[in-house]
């Protein structure tokens, strides 16, 4: 590096020279440097001339009794280069700052992040610009006493975790979640409103997967309140959670009783719905002979395709007291 460039580093690391006051000097110095570098009008016409006195000698006398010239052997390839030293530290300095710029961040942001999150690299400093991540939004987290590294910073800002959720979430009583369960929690749509309706709901001490889980499968008042009114009073999450993907709806519950089919335990439902049986189903079997059958009975059926047509082609056979066991055993057969 010669003594200029070495000057003008210099006063870039005392302050006496701002980072675009130094880039263009130093791009000056360079064009300086390249004109230097450049052959001269004289020296490419000397060129010229040297290489016509030696184009005048040959085809000439002096040619004609001279041996050819043997091949050149193959060059021996060169051992790789080892990497190159570092720059100096000012160069090195030079680049970051330039670096940052490149991606819109300036001194102050990078004073201010390192004194909220501490001596941060430059790369990281770069990921939480990128990400539109202010100083202000990271010392709000901290004033809560999270201990956030960068890249739990960058995960809250990616998907919106914002400090008023954090202390609705802790008054509600959820106060030891970590970054990954406040993430999860802000991905998947569960805020404070959610967790409020539960605890109303008497669903309480729960764990961030089922918060999860309930607000993934539109678990919200509306459903337990119909749950309820079913007499599903002592639901639990597992069991409101399964009901609400299987599409078991106060229609259906009510589909069910109509068949004569009451004070079925949640688990029970949620078979019957899962099987496909349904009302009408439970009805063409009662109009051809089959009653009181349990819900055990009505899935097995339902599961093998036993329906009105097929026992009515068992009778036309002559097979007569036609149980539900006998039935599964008529398929099987059939099957085989």
């Amino acid at each position: 590096m010669n003594a200029e460039r070495m000057q003008i580093l210099e006063m870039l690391a005392a302050g006496k020279l701002t980072v675009a006051e130094a880039e263009l000097l130093l791009n000056a110095l360079g064009q300086s440097e390249t004109k230097t570098a450049d052959p001269s009008l004289e020296a490419l016409k000397a060129a010229e001339a040297a290489g016509a006195w030696v184009g005048a000698f040959r085809g000439g006398p002096f040619e004609a009794g001279w041996p050819a010239r043997p091949p050149r052997p193959p060059r021996v390839p060169r051992p790789p280069r080892p990497p190159r030293p570092t720059r100096g530290r000012r160069a090195d300095v030079i680049d970051e700052v330039i670096r940052l710029r490149n991606h819109g961040i300036d001194a102050a942001y990078l004073n201010k992040m390192r004194a909220a999150l501490g001596d941060i690299s430059i790369e990281e400093v770069i990921a939480l610009g990128i990400h539109n991540i202010q100083p202000e939004y990271v010392r709000e987290l901290r004033d809560l006493g999270l201990d956030l590294t960068v890249d739990d910073v960058v995960a809250f800002g990616i998907h919106n975790v914002d400090a008023g959720f954090v202390r609705r979430a802790r008054e509600l009583g959820f106060d030891h979640l970590t970054a990954d369960d406040l993430v999860q929690m802000s991905i998947h749509n569960v805020d404070a409103d959610l967790i409020a309706m539960l605890n109303k709901a008497g669903l309480t001490d729960l764990a961030v997967d089922e918060l999860v889980q309930m607000s993934i499968h539109n678990v919200d008042a509306e459903f337990i309140d119909m749950m309820r009114a079913m007499g599903f009073t002592e639901l639990s999450v597992r069991d409101l959670t399964s009901m609400s993907i299987h599409d078991v709806t106060a229609e259906f519950a009510a589909e069910i009783k109509a068949a004569g089919y009451v004070n079925l335990s949640a688990d029970d439902l949620l078979r019957l719905r899962i099987h496909d049986v349904d009302g009408g189903y439970i009805e063409s079997l009662r109009e051809i002979g089959l009653e009181n059958l349990t819900v055990d009975e009505l899935v097995d059926l339902r599961s093998h395709d036993v329906d009105a047509g097929f026992i009515e082609e068992a009778r036309a056979a002559g097979l007569v007291d036609l149980s539900a066991e006998r039935l599964l055993r008529l398929r099987s057969d059939r099957g085989r």
